[in-house]
Formats: C-alpha cells, sequence, structure tokens
C-alpha cells in the first residue's frame, strides 16, 4: 500500500513539473509562487493589457514593478481569507455580482467583434443625421432641480404640466419632495438626437426631464456655448459611435431573446410595476 502511495505522489509530481517542480520553485509559465498559490505569465500578461498604453521605460523592470503589485494584492487577499472574509455573505454577494458583470463586459466585447466597421458614405450620412454630434454640437448651460428618483410615478406625472423651473419646485414642494438646485452644463454630443430634437424643440424656458442613476434631473437651458468638432475627428467619432449603437442593439435583442425564454417569478411584493418600461 505504501508503495502505491509513493507511485501517486511520483505521478502527481510528473504531471506538474513544467510548470512549477514539486518543489514549488517558479518556472515555465509560473512566474512567481506566493505561499503556495501561482501567478502565471498570462495573469501577468492580462494585468500589464489592462493598463492600455504601458509607460515608457524599460519593460522588463514595468513587468517586474507590476508583478509586484499583483503580489502585494494576493498577499492581502490571503490576509482577508485568514479573517474568513470570504465566508462572509457580503462577500459572497458582490462576488457574485462582480462575476457576472465580468461576464457581461466579456459577452460585450465578444459581440462588438461581430459588429462591421461602417463604411465612409455611411459615416458620412450619420453625420449629417447627427448635427449636435459633430457640426452643431453645443454645450448647453443649465439651470437645474434634482431629486431622488420617486417610488410613486404620480409625482413624476404631475409635473409635466409645470411650465418653468419655478412651478417645478412648488410642486416638488406641495408633494413634499426633497430636492437642491445647481447649474450644470449638458453636451448635446452625449445626447440621443432624438431625444435632442425634442429638447430643442420646447419653448424658450419649459423644463424637461432626464432621468439619471436613481436621481431626476430637470433642467431649463440658460445659455450655450458651441463645442468645435473638427472634420477629421468626426469620421472617427461618427465610426465608432455607429458601432456602439449597432452592438447596443444587439445587446438588447439578445437581452430580449433572454428574457422571453426565461421563467422568472417575484414575489408580488417585488413585481416591476405595469410601466416598468
Amino acid at each position: 500500500m505504501k508503495v502505491k502511495l509513493t507511485a501517486r505522489l511520483l505521478i502527481a509530481c510528473i504531471g506538474i513539473l513544467s510548470i512549477q517542480g514539486c518543489s514549488g520553485t517558479p518556472t515555465g509559465q509560473v512566474v512567481a509562487v506566493v505561499n503556495g498559490e501561482e501567478i502565471t505569465q498570462q495573469e501577468l500578461n492580462a494585468e500589464l493589457a489592462e493598463m492600455g498604453q504601458v509607460p515608457a521605460g524599460d519593460k522588463q523592470l514595468i513587468r517586474q514593478q507590476m508583478l509586484q503589485r499583483i503580489i502585494e494584492r494576493r498577499l492581502l487577499a490571503q490576509v482577508a481569507k485568514e479573517e474568513e472574509l470570504d465566508r462572509d455573505p457580503l462577500y459572497i454577494i458582490r462576488e457574485r455580482r462582480l462575476n457576472e458583470e465580468l461576464l457581461v463586459q466579456m459577452y460585450g466585447a465578444k459581440t462588438a467583434d461581430t459588429v462591421r466597421v461602417p463604411n465612409s458614405a455611411a459615416v458620412q450620412k450619420y453625420i449629417r443625421d447627427n448635427p449636435g454630434k459633430f457640426n452643431q454640437r453645443t454645450a448647453y448651460l443649465v439651470d437645474q432641480v434634482t431629486f431622488d428618483l420617486p417610488r410613486d410615478p404620480k409625482i413624476l406625472k404631475a409635473l409635466e404640466a409645470d411650465k418653468t423651473l419655478a412651478d417645478v419646485e412648488a410642486t416638488l414642494k406641495s408633494l413634499n419632495v426633497v430636492y437642491a438646485k445647481g447649474k450644470s452644463s449638458v453636451d448635446s454630443g452625449n445626447i440621443p438626437t432624438a431625444v435632442l430634437n425634442q429638447i430643442l424643440a420646447l419653448p424658450a424656458g419649459e423644463p424637461f426631464i432626464i432621468p439619471a442613476q436613481g436621481r431626476v434631473v430637470v433642467s431649463v437651458i440658460t445659455g450655450r456655448q458651441p463645442v468645435a468638432v473638427n472634420e477629421r475627428d468626426a469620421v472617427p467619432l461618427a465610426a465608432q459611435a455607429m458601432r456602439s449603437e449597432s452592438l447596443s442593439k444587439l445587446m438588447q435583442a439578445r437581452l430580449t431573446e433572454a428574457k422571453a425564454a426565461a421563467k422568472i417569478t417575484y414575489q408580488p411584493q417585488f413585481e416591476p410595476p405595469a410601466d416598468s418600461k
């Protein structure tokens, strides 16, 4: 029995010998071993790739410095595990969210590879059809009122009749909604053309509403400043915007398909509202 166990250990050692050897010494694709945990060339290369543009200088020195950052992060992660933080329910929830976000990001990148680069004629048409992003790009100065997105949709409905920012404030006060006032600027290049056209069609001084990240932003245009975009820059910007819009449509179509095929059940109080679309 002892001989068989020794043989098994020998086979296991041979199986990983090309990577690090039985002693744990980093060789081959393993650039470091931290308390028994390997750091590979692939991990190091991925870390460098995420930097984008690698700083000028000694490439090997930069790799060594990056490896030290990975080692330090790995050590602190090991300390956290010693404290059993990896068993904390909050950690498990956040780990799942990060894993899902990473998968969605990678799926988006894979899908983006299928989006064709638009030809010159299509790009020029896009530039003509979206003047607010190019030859008429403008920074609109705005006065704003912001408040948390209300649970009751009737609050937003009540604002539809308001014709001035003062009217909006009066309505919010009457509904006991806490809000903040401020000034900002809105770049027309960041607004979908259809939405921009609706905003510009409003009478002067009439507010418009744009929900953003759990907040409602009510704005009134008070001034404007042109933003120069030369033709040389417009073409690559237009091509990038077109590919981004195509990717967004593909992702939305895939999401719609997934929802249609999925079986989703809710507790009654957690069901999406009827007007959630």
